[in-house]
């Protein structure tokens, strides 16, 4: 059986997702991270269903499932971002935790840049062109909805992995944190789709052809060069799960969670008051490096 590049990448992708799954299992990470374990899941199932029912199913019934599953996707990485936002500024790890107000502010401030970028972005589909063809519809705005909502997600979550990347260490997050290294990927793999995404619309809005025979090589040259882009995602993608199966494999540095639990649910008061000794605050203000702060 001769296997082409497309389904070399699809294999290496669907086992990284494999393995992936087993280090959360095995290494006891589902329960922290149970929205995350959920994505890579749907990933995984997603990733299958494409593939064993291409062909096997009318266009329009596919195109229904695909979108589906893409717009779940977008869903539950929303749920993700809340998740690792939940993770490392409401632990209380250093006596820090993100008040509601600051929730509510953040939150709508991020999600507003995100749907402000998204409504600007384009192009949106008018009422003409929706009615020219009322049989297909639905599965247009489907598809409306499915690439809308990922370009939603990968915009917002490039600015939670941001606020992270800027405010974490003072919530007791190094870079070495499981959190901080689930952000990151994610982080990378939504850059990835916005330059891709910006790709593609520079080239359809550059495309003139003045007879067929130059749309018929112009068509096969851009299916030649998405496909391509295709595999360029799909190596990062495999590039990212290799990333996450190594971190989450090894331990956070630090002390056992089992030994803090005083830092997670007892936030520290307003003033010059003390927080009570942890094992954190035992090892003379060493962050979760290992790293010593440096302090004015």
């Amino acid at each position: 059986m001769h296997w082409n590049t497309e389904q070399v990448l699809w294999a290496l992708v669907l086992a990284a997702h494999l393995v992936l799954l087993i280090v959360l299992l095995g290494r006891d990470r589902i329960q922290r991270f149970p929205w995350f374990t959920a994505a890579i899941t749907l990933s995984a199932v997603s990733l299958l269903a494409d593939h064993l029912l291409n062909g096997k199913l009318t266009s329009l019934v596919f195109y229904w499932q695909s979108f589906s599953a893409m717009t779940l996707q977008s869903i539950f990485g929303i749920f993700v971002l809340i998740e690792l936002a939940r993770v490392i500024f409401a632990s209380g790890r250093k006596g820090l935790v993100l008040k509601s107000n600051g929730w509510f502010g953040w939150g709508l401030l991020l999600v507003a840049a995100a749907a402000g970028a998204v409504w600007a972005w384009g192009p949106w589909p008018t009422l003409v062109q929706l009615n020219a063809q009322p049989s297909i519809r639905g599965i247009l705005l489907m598809q409306l909805a499915a690439v809308k909502s990922q370009l939603f997600v990968a915009l917002l979550t490039v600015e939670v992995a941001l606020l992270i990347s800027l405010f974490a260490r003072r919530f007791g997050f190094g870079w070495r944190s499981h959190a901080r290294q689930i952000a990151l990927g994610l982080s990378t793999n939504a850059l990835c789709i916005l330059i891709l995404q910006v790709i593609t619309d520079i080239i359809k809005r550059n495309l003139h052809f003045t007879t067929r025979q130059e749309m018929a090589a112009g068509i096969q040259r851009l299916e030649h060069l998405f496909t391509n882009m295709d595999n360029a995602r799909f190596v990062l993608w495999i590039l990212v799960l290799l990333w996450w199966i190594y971190w989450l494999w090894q331990d956070e540095p630090g002390a056992n969670p089992a030994l803090r639990p005083a830092a997670v649910s007892v936030p520290i008061a307003p003033g010059p008051l003390q927080a009570p000794p942890t094992a954190e605050t035992a090892t003379e203000e060493m962050d979760d490096d290992g790293d010593p702060e440096f302090r004015d």
